[in-house]
């Protein structure tokens, strides 16, 4: 059970659904007085097939990005302990176990962590159909990235404010942060669906779901149209009509060809373009000495596999 657990474990399927099928499970391995594994064979197999079977599209909103609270900070968690582990290693092979903290430097550090931290965020509400609000968290972000930048650029050299700080207890410090985000997520329970939206943000939200997977703004508009028309004719609420916006947007833009196409095009050009581009600056700036080359090659490698992957799921050669 546990090895099953671990398998179907972030597969989309409904905590009571997931449940219900254990205790069938371990009820049919009673009254059978066999062993599980002799009694429905692999563990990972089963719950391979019981996802299939299982999950739902509204948990796969719900426990994505946009679906809430706690995937967003999850994200946040992820983002954090990326820049950390990668700033420690920075540290370490640039100044040993100790160094001095120049303001300048944190600074800089601080504007690049906030342009990080409000692309997770917007990416987060950009994701729920909350358009309008993605583009303020990004503009806010980018202006105090920007006000972080100029704030250092006009600070005179050796702003030390601490001479040999130990390097060890730099890093707890830095790595502290992504770790609680991460301990608070995963002791969040999952948020329920909103239930609680009229219709009019509704719609805002299906729209916002419909962009959000990078549909056709003409295609959009007329799906809300589709459905203000249906509501008009009805004598119940948007929500339990067609359920949750996120879910309903999904469905929608899964079946449209267009927004499949652009999603593709997406990744595979950000999943190409990006660790080339990070392997090229590290080669031209050669700030890390001896590993230079292996990390620029590492970085060179992934934007060359990237497309390689991912041309078998190219939209155009799948069905409708």
């Amino acid at each position: 059970m546990a090895r099953y657990r671990m398998s179907i474990a972030d597969k989309h399927v409904p905590a009571h659904a997931l449940k219900e099928r254990e205790h069938e499970l371990l009820s049919a391995v009673r009254e059978a007085e066999v062993s599980a594994a002799e009694l429905f064979g692999d563990a990972d197999v089963l719950a391979k097939e019981d996802a299939a079977e299982l999950a739902t599209v509204e948990e796969e909103v719900r426990a994505s990005l946009g679906g809430g609270l706690r995937p967003a900070l999850r994200e946040v968690g992820n983002t954090l302990m990326g820049i950390g582990i990668v700033a420690v290693l920075l540290m370490i092979v640039r100044h040993g176990w100790s160094l001095d903290i120049d303001i300048a430097l944190v600074l800089v550090a601080g504007s690049v962590l906030v342009v990080f931290m409000g692309w997770v965020v917007s990416r987060a509400v950009f994701a729920a159909g909350r358009s309008a609000s993605a583009v303020g968290v990004l503009m806010a972000s980018g202006a105090a990235a920007l006000a972080g930048l100029a704030s250092a650029a006009s600070l005179d050299s050796d702003h030390i404010v601490a001479s040999d700080v130990p390097t060890p207890l730099l890093a707890l410090a830095m790595l502290a942060p992504g770790v609680a985000a991460l301990v608070a997520a995963s002791r969040m329970t999952q948020q329920a669906s909103q239930e609680g939206w009229d219709d009019a943000e509704w719609l805002r939200r299906f729209r916002g779901g419909l962009r959000a997977h990078l549909m056709p703004a003409t295609t959009a508009r007329g799906h809300v149209a589709e459905i203000e028309q249906a509501l008009v004719t009805g004598k119940t609420s948007a929500f339990a009509e067609f359920g949750h916006p996120l879910t309903l947007a999904r469905e929608v833009a899964a079946a449209d060809s267009a927004a499949r196409k652009r999603r593709w095009w997406l990744s595979t050009v950000a999943g190409t373009g990006a660790p080339l581009a990070i392997g090229s600056l590290i080669i031209l700036n050669q700030s890390w000495g001896v590993l230079t080359i292996p990390v620029a090659v590492a970085f060179l490698l992934a934007g060359v596999i990237a497309p390689v992957l991912g041309w078998d799921d190219r939209p155009w050669v799948k069905g409708p």
